[in-house]
């Protein structure tokens, strides 16, 4: 249904105007009509109940919803349609509005452009002032711990300005100065000093370098624990015996007969073996004895068959000792 035309005016910067002019539009259609005819159609559906364990029932209820969704469709499908024919004016208008604007737009990202490459050299030049002042105050800190590992980006700032920015450059080497003589101050009482300083001139955080020196000091307490539950008890070494005296010159006597050896019985032992007795190997786990307790037992085991070392640690140290030996 057409109505009376309506101008529509954009005001545009610059006294220019975008004058527009639509007929407002009206949809009609037979929906009263359409309404009723869909539900006489859909009358015997409503409410319906179907026994699913028969096959032919099953077989209905599809047949049944594919019909109502071909209701369904056939309207979306109208809806669809027109709607695409209402909207091509829309469309066409809003393409055309798109594409003038980008004629603006355009040259302000043309100006745009022009100002970030300007306010890149500003920063670049004020960065590079912060540089030389930063080499001039920190002196021989600066090869150590170059400018850009101490820059703050809002020191570039506009708002921030020059003479606040060289404050702050002189408040961060007078901390890493400071935090340099804390650390030099227990050098006598630290034995991974040097790993602290490179820590502390890595992150500029005092903390961070003292918890360095803390960590690499628990990691020689690891290894060395480690070294003493591998390595073997050294054995206490028996003393050397001395020369022995020479002996006086006995006075000369007749030679005498040699008197007849004496037979000497064999060492008792605690437990006979028994004849054809598979020998096997065994470990014997001791949790705790003195060495004297286990010379004891060595010299106990001498009175036996059994062939074999005793060795000093847990079954794992021992295996890992021998493993270690190749």
């Amino acid at each position: 249904m057409a109505s009376e035309a309506v101008e529509v005016e954009a005001e545009v910067v610059g006294g220019d105007e975008l004058s527009v002019q639509y007929k407002p539009a009206s949809i009609d259609a037979n929906f009263d009509d359409l309404e009723e005819r869909v539900r006489k159609m859909v009358a015997d559906y409503e409410g319906a109940v179907y026994d699913m364990s028969k096959d032919e029932n099953v077989a209905a209820a599809k047949r049944d919803r594919a019909y109502l969704n071909g209701i369904v469709k056939q309207i979306d499908e109208r809806r669809k349609a027109v709607k695409r024919e209402y909207t091509k004016p829309l469309a066409a208008f809003e393409d055309r509005c798109k594409r003038i604007a980008g004629i603006a737009g355009g040259a302000a990202d043309a100006i745009k452009a022009q100002l970030d490459e300007a306010e890149k050299r500003r920063r670049d030049a004020a960065y590079a002032i912060l540089k030389d002042y930063y080499e001039e105050v920190a002196d021989l800190l600066a090869p150590v711990v170059p400018y850009e590992r101490v820059h703050d980006e809002k020191w570039l700032n506009k708002s921030f300005g020059e003479v606040r920015a060289k404050r702050a450059v002189d408040e961060r080497v007078g901390r890493l100065a400071s935090d340099w003589e804390s650390l030099k101050a227990q050098r006598g009482g630290m034995r991974h000093y040097e790993e602290a300083e490179r820590e502390l001139f890595r992150t500029l955080d005092l903390g961070a370098a003292l918890a360095a020196a803390r960590a690499a000091d628990e990691e020689d307490a690891r290894i060395a624990e480690m070294k003493a539950a591998i390595e073997p008890e050294p054995a206490t070494p028996e003393p050397a015996p001395g020369p022995a005296p020479e002996p006086e010159p006995a006075p000369a006597r007749e030679p005498q007969p040699a008197p007849a050896p004496v037979p000497q019985p064999e060492q008792q032992r605690i437990i006979a073996p028994v004849p054809g007795e598979e020998r096997k190997p065994w470990v014997v786990i001791i949790p705790s004895a003195t060495r004297t307790d286990m010379l004891a037992l060595a010299k106990l085991l001498a009175q036996t068959n059994v062939d074999g070392v005793i060795k000093q640690g847990s079954l794992a140290l021992v295996a890992m000792r021998e493993a270690s030996r190749g």
